[in-house]
Protein backbone atom coordinates (compact mmCIF):
# COMPACT_ATOMS: atom_id res chain seq x y z
CA UNK A 1 0.00 0.00 0.00
CA UNK A 2 1.11 3.53 -0.67
CA UNK A 3 1.94 5.90 1.98
CA UNK A 4 -0.05 8.77 2.32
CA UNK A 5 3.49 11.14 1.88
CA UNK A 6 3.92 9.73 -1.39
CA UNK A 7 0.60 10.72 -3.20
CA UNK A 8 1.17 14.59 -3.51
CA UNK A 9 4.36 13.46 -5.88
CA UNK A 10 2.53 10.68 -7.48
CA UNK A 11 -0.60 12.91 -8.29
CA UNK A 12 2.01 15.89 -9.86
CA UNK A 13 3.87 13.56 -11.54
CA UNK A 14 0.66 12.06 -13.32
CA UNK A 15 -1.41 14.96 -13.37
CA UNK A 16 1.67 16.97 -15.55
CA UNK A 17 1.08 14.20 -17.83
CA UNK A 18 -2.80 13.89 -18.35
CA UNK A 19 -3.60 17.18 -21.36
CA UNK A 20 -6.94 17.99 -20.18
CA UNK A 21 -8.32 19.05 -16.49
CA UNK A 22 -9.52 21.80 -15.29
CA UNK A 23 -11.96 24.09 -17.85
CA UNK A 24 -14.59 25.79 -18.32
CA UNK A 25 -17.98 25.48 -17.20
CA UNK A 26 -18.71 21.83 -18.51
CA UNK A 27 -22.29 21.58 -20.14
CA UNK A 28 -25.26 20.90 -18.58
CA UNK A 29 -25.30 16.67 -18.96
CA UNK A 30 -22.11 16.92 -16.65
CA UNK A 31 -21.20 17.47 -13.19
CA UNK A 32 -18.93 20.29 -11.57
CA UNK A 33 -16.81 18.15 -8.97
CA UNK A 34 -14.72 21.21 -7.97
CA UNK A 35 -13.76 24.74 -8.80
CA UNK A 36 -10.61 26.39 -9.27
CA UNK A 37 -10.40 29.89 -9.55
CA UNK A 38 -12.60 30.51 -12.74
CA UNK A 39 -12.29 27.37 -14.19
CA UNK A 40 -14.05 23.89 -13.17
CA UNK A 41 -12.83 20.39 -13.16
CA UNK A 42 -16.10 18.01 -14.18
CA UNK A 43 -16.68 14.45 -12.93
CA UNK A 44 -16.43 12.86 -16.34
CA UNK A 45 -12.90 15.10 -16.49
CA UNK A 46 -11.65 13.21 -13.55
CA UNK A 47 -12.67 10.09 -14.83
CA UNK A 48 -10.96 10.31 -17.74
CA UNK A 49 -7.34 11.00 -16.39
CA UNK A 50 -7.54 8.31 -13.64
CA UNK A 51 -8.51 6.12 -16.45
CA UNK A 52 -5.49 7.29 -18.68
CA UNK A 53 -3.35 6.23 -15.89
CA UNK A 54 -1.20 3.11 -15.64
CA UNK A 55 -3.20 0.61 -13.43
CA UNK A 56 -0.81 0.54 -10.48
CA UNK A 57 -1.53 4.47 -10.32
CA UNK A 58 -5.14 4.32 -11.01
CA UNK A 59 -5.11 1.31 -7.88
CA UNK A 60 -3.22 4.27 -5.21
CA UNK A 61 -5.72 6.98 -6.84
CA UNK A 62 -9.18 5.08 -6.19
CA UNK A 63 -8.35 4.93 -2.58
CA UNK A 64 -7.31 8.56 -2.69
CA UNK A 65 -9.82 10.13 -4.32
CA UNK A 66 -9.61 13.73 -2.41
CA UNK A 67 -6.17 13.23 -1.99
CA UNK A 68 -6.36 13.58 -5.60
CA UNK A 69 -8.82 16.16 -6.52
CA UNK A 70 -6.77 17.88 -4.15
CA UNK A 71 -3.58 18.07 -5.87
CA UNK A 72 -5.27 18.71 -9.14
CA UNK A 73 -6.68 22.07 -7.24
CA UNK A 74 -2.96 22.78 -6.55
CA UNK A 75 -1.89 22.42 -9.67
CA UNK A 76 -3.95 24.69 -11.33
CA UNK A 77 -3.69 27.48 -8.88
CA UNK A 78 0.08 26.93 -8.65
CA UNK A 79 0.02 27.23 -12.51
CA UNK A 80 -2.16 30.29 -12.68
CA UNK A 81 -0.16 32.12 -10.30
CA UNK A 82 3.11 31.02 -12.06
CA UNK A 83 1.42 32.46 -15.04
CA UNK A 84 1.04 35.44 -13.73
CA UNK A 85 4.36 35.89 -11.96
CA UNK A 86 5.78 35.68 -15.28
CA UNK A 87 8.30 32.63 -14.62
CA UNK A 88 7.17 31.18 -17.85
CA UNK A 89 9.10 33.74 -19.84
CA UNK A 90 12.34 32.93 -18.27
CA UNK A 91 15.00 32.03 -20.30
CA UNK A 92 15.73 28.90 -18.02
CA UNK A 93 12.42 27.91 -18.52
CA UNK A 94 12.26 28.61 -21.99
CA UNK A 95 14.89 26.65 -22.61
CA UNK A 96 13.26 23.26 -20.76
CA UNK A 97 9.98 23.85 -22.14
CA UNK A 98 11.60 24.08 -25.58
CA UNK A 99 13.66 21.04 -24.99
CA UNK A 100 10.87 19.08 -23.79
CA UNK A 101 8.69 19.79 -26.56
CA UNK A 102 11.02 18.52 -28.51
CA UNK A 103 11.57 15.53 -27.29
CA UNK A 104 7.53 15.08 -27.15
CA UNK A 105 7.35 15.65 -31.06
CA UNK A 106 10.24 13.31 -31.97
CA UNK A 107 8.88 10.38 -29.81
CA UNK A 108 5.27 11.21 -31.34
CA UNK A 109 7.30 11.29 -34.89
CA UNK A 110 8.99 8.09 -33.85
CA UNK A 111 6.16 6.24 -32.59
CA UNK A 112 3.79 6.53 -35.54
CA UNK A 113 6.81 6.17 -38.29
CA UNK A 114 8.48 3.14 -36.18
CA UNK A 115 6.19 1.66 -33.19
CA UNK A 116 3.19 1.71 -34.86
CA UNK A 117 4.77 0.32 -38.01
CA UNK A 118 6.53 -2.38 -36.66
CA UNK A 119 3.67 -5.61 -36.43
CA UNK A 120 4.67 -8.71 -37.29
CA UNK A 121 2.30 -11.49 -38.45
CA UNK A 122 1.06 -14.98 -37.35
CA UNK A 123 2.79 -16.78 -40.20
CA UNK A 124 6.13 -14.95 -39.16
CA UNK A 125 6.25 -15.52 -35.56
CA UNK A 126 4.65 -19.56 -36.40
CA UNK A 127 8.23 -19.95 -38.92
CA UNK A 128 10.15 -18.29 -36.41
CA UNK A 129 8.81 -20.52 -33.70
CA UNK A 130 9.35 -23.76 -35.91
CA UNK A 131 12.99 -22.42 -37.04
CA UNK A 132 13.97 -21.85 -32.98
CA UNK A 133 11.81 -24.36 -31.46
CA UNK A 134 14.92 -25.54 -29.31
CA UNK A 135 15.09 -22.13 -27.33
CA UNK A 136 11.63 -22.57 -26.29
CA UNK A 137 11.52 -24.65 -23.44
CA UNK A 138 9.63 -24.92 -20.51
CA UNK A 139 11.36 -24.90 -17.36
CA UNK A 140 11.69 -28.35 -14.99
CA UNK A 141 8.62 -28.08 -12.72
CA UNK A 142 7.97 -30.10 -9.54
CA UNK A 143 4.65 -30.51 -7.39
CA UNK A 144 5.09 -31.69 -3.54
CA UNK A 145 2.59 -31.47 -1.12
CA UNK A 146 4.40 -30.50 2.72
CA UNK A 147 3.32 -31.00 6.56
CA UNK A 148 3.96 -28.02 8.44
CA UNK A 149 4.34 -27.98 12.43
CA UNK A 150 5.63 -25.06 15.01
CA UNK A 151 8.56 -27.30 16.78
CA UNK A 152 10.82 -29.91 15.75
CA UNK A 153 9.21 -32.37 17.81
CA UNK A 154 5.93 -32.14 16.40
CA UNK A 155 7.83 -32.63 12.72
CA UNK A 156 10.01 -35.94 13.96
CA UNK A 157 6.65 -37.63 15.72
CA UNK A 158 4.95 -37.20 12.31
CA UNK A 159 7.90 -39.02 10.36
CA UNK A 160 7.29 -41.68 13.16
CA UNK A 161 4.16 -41.89 11.88
CA UNK A 162 4.56 -42.00 8.49
CA UNK A 163 7.14 -44.46 8.64
CA UNK A 164 4.22 -46.80 11.01
CA UNK A 165 2.19 -46.56 7.22
CA UNK A 166 0.29 -43.47 8.17
CA UNK A 167 -1.68 -41.52 5.56
CA UNK A 168 0.51 -38.13 4.58
CA UNK A 169 -2.61 -36.01 2.98
CA UNK A 170 -3.88 -37.13 6.18
CA UNK A 171 -1.76 -35.95 8.33
CA UNK A 172 -1.67 -32.80 6.73
CA UNK A 173 -5.22 -32.51 7.18
CA UNK A 174 -4.78 -33.14 11.05
CA UNK A 175 -1.57 -31.23 12.11
CA UNK A 176 -0.51 -29.17 9.36
CA UNK A 177 -0.82 -25.42 9.99
CA UNK A 178 -0.40 -24.16 6.54
CA UNK A 179 -3.22 -23.24 4.65
CA UNK A 180 -2.73 -26.30 2.25
CA UNK A 181 -3.87 -28.52 4.85
CA UNK A 182 -7.43 -28.43 3.71
CA UNK A 183 -6.08 -29.96 0.20
CA UNK A 184 -3.93 -32.83 2.12
CA UNK A 185 -1.01 -30.08 1.95
CA UNK A 186 -0.89 -29.73 -1.79
CA UNK A 187 1.49 -26.63 -2.84
CA UNK A 188 0.75 -27.61 -6.59
CA UNK A 189 3.59 -26.81 -9.46
CA UNK A 190 6.49 -24.88 -8.84
CA UNK A 191 9.68 -23.82 -10.87
CA UNK A 192 13.15 -23.12 -8.83
CA UNK A 193 13.21 -19.30 -7.48
CA UNK A 194 9.09 -19.77 -7.14
CA UNK A 195 9.55 -20.62 -2.96
CA UNK A 196 12.11 -20.39 0.15
CA UNK A 197 15.30 -21.66 -0.90
CA UNK A 198 15.70 -24.42 1.93
CA UNK A 199 12.41 -25.99 0.47
CA UNK A 200 13.15 -26.10 -2.88
CA UNK A 201 16.74 -27.36 -2.23
CA UNK A 202 15.00 -30.42 -0.20
CA UNK A 203 12.07 -30.98 -3.02
CA UNK A 204 14.55 -31.28 -5.79
CA UNK A 205 16.05 -34.28 -4.26
CA UNK A 206 13.39 -36.11 -3.26
CA UNK A 207 12.28 -38.74 -6.39
CA UNK A 208 8.77 -39.25 -6.98
CA UNK A 209 6.80 -40.29 -4.15
CA UNK A 210 9.56 -40.03 -1.46
CA UNK A 211 9.22 -38.19 1.45
CA UNK A 212 11.84 -35.32 3.23
CA UNK A 213 13.57 -35.36 6.93
CA UNK A 214 12.57 -32.36 8.77
CA UNK A 215 13.37 -29.24 6.20
CA UNK A 216 13.71 -26.16 8.72
CA UNK A 217 12.55 -22.99 6.87
CA UNK A 218 11.48 -19.44 8.05
CA UNK A 219 7.84 -20.53 8.56
CA UNK A 220 8.35 -23.84 10.74
CA UNK A 221 9.42 -27.46 10.57
CA UNK A 222 7.81 -29.12 7.54
CA UNK A 223 8.10 -33.08 6.11
CA UNK A 224 7.80 -32.85 2.68
CA UNK A 225 6.70 -35.46 -0.65
CA UNK A 226 7.30 -35.00 -3.19
CA UNK A 227 4.47 -36.19 -5.57
CA UNK A 228 5.35 -35.28 -9.36
CA UNK A 229 7.56 -33.54 -11.55
CA UNK A 230 7.70 -32.79 -15.18
CA UNK A 231 10.90 -32.68 -17.17
CA UNK A 232 11.79 -29.80 -19.33
CA UNK A 233 10.46 -30.06 -23.03
CA UNK A 234 9.51 -27.40 -25.61
CA UNK A 235 7.29 -24.93 -25.15
CA UNK A 236 4.32 -24.71 -27.15
CA UNK A 237 3.69 -22.07 -30.13
CA UNK A 238 1.04 -20.62 -27.88
CA UNK A 239 3.12 -20.35 -24.28
CA UNK A 240 6.03 -18.65 -26.35
CA UNK A 241 4.21 -16.12 -28.96
CA UNK A 242 4.24 -13.18 -26.41
CA UNK A 243 7.82 -13.86 -26.67
CA UNK A 244 8.14 -14.54 -29.77
CA UNK A 245 5.55 -11.32 -30.84
CA UNK A 246 8.61 -9.28 -28.74
CA UNK A 247 11.50 -10.19 -29.96
CA UNK A 248 10.10 -9.63 -33.72
CA UNK A 249 8.91 -6.70 -33.31
CA UNK A 250 12.23 -5.50 -31.29
CA UNK A 251 13.82 -6.50 -34.39
CA UNK A 252 11.14 -4.83 -37.09
CA UNK A 253 11.20 -1.53 -35.00
CA UNK A 254 15.14 -1.34 -35.08
CA UNK A 255 15.13 -1.81 -38.75
CA UNK A 256 12.49 0.57 -39.22
CA UNK A 257 14.81 2.88 -37.04
CA UNK A 258 18.21 2.46 -39.04
CA UNK A 259 15.78 2.70 -42.30
CA UNK A 260 14.05 6.05 -41.07
CA UNK A 261 17.42 7.38 -40.17
CA UNK A 262 19.28 6.59 -43.19
CA UNK A 263 17.02 8.31 -45.21
CA UNK A 264 16.72 11.31 -43.34
CA UNK A 265 20.36 11.21 -43.29
CA UNK A 266 20.18 11.26 -47.28
CA UNK A 267 17.20 13.87 -47.96
CA UNK A 268 18.91 16.45 -45.41
CA UNK A 269 22.46 15.54 -45.97
CA UNK A 270 24.92 15.21 -42.74
CA UNK A 271 28.61 16.22 -42.27
CA UNK A 272 31.06 15.58 -39.44
CA UNK A 273 34.15 17.68 -39.28
CA UNK A 274 36.51 15.10 -37.82
CA UNK A 275 39.40 17.19 -37.45
CA UNK A 276 36.80 19.46 -34.98
CA UNK A 277 35.22 16.46 -33.19
CA UNK A 278 39.22 15.50 -32.67
CA UNK A 279 39.92 18.77 -31.21
CA UNK A 280 37.28 18.04 -28.42
CA UNK A 281 39.33 14.94 -27.23
CA UNK A 282 42.80 17.21 -27.46
CA UNK A 283 41.32 19.81 -24.95
CA UNK A 284 40.22 16.91 -22.56
CA UNK A 285 43.81 15.58 -22.87
CA UNK A 286 45.04 19.25 -22.25
CA UNK A 287 43.06 19.86 -18.91
CA UNK A 288 43.69 16.39 -17.74
CA UNK A 289 41.71 14.33 -15.05
CA UNK A 290 39.41 16.69 -13.02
Amino acid sequence: MANNATIPIIALIITSLAVTGCAKRPSSDDKILARAGNEYISLSDFKARIARMPSYYQNVVEKNKKRYLDEMIAEKLFYDEALRSGVHKDREVVDVINEAKKKIIIAKFIKTEVEDKAQVSEADMVKFYEEHKGDYKAPDMWRASHILVATDTEARAILDALAKGASFEELARQKSTDATSSRGGDIGYFRLGQLVPDFEKACIKLNVGQTSDVVHTQFGYHIIKLTEKKEPGAETFDKARPAIEAELKKAKRRVLFDELLMRLKGKYGVEIHGEVLKSLDNQKQEKGPA
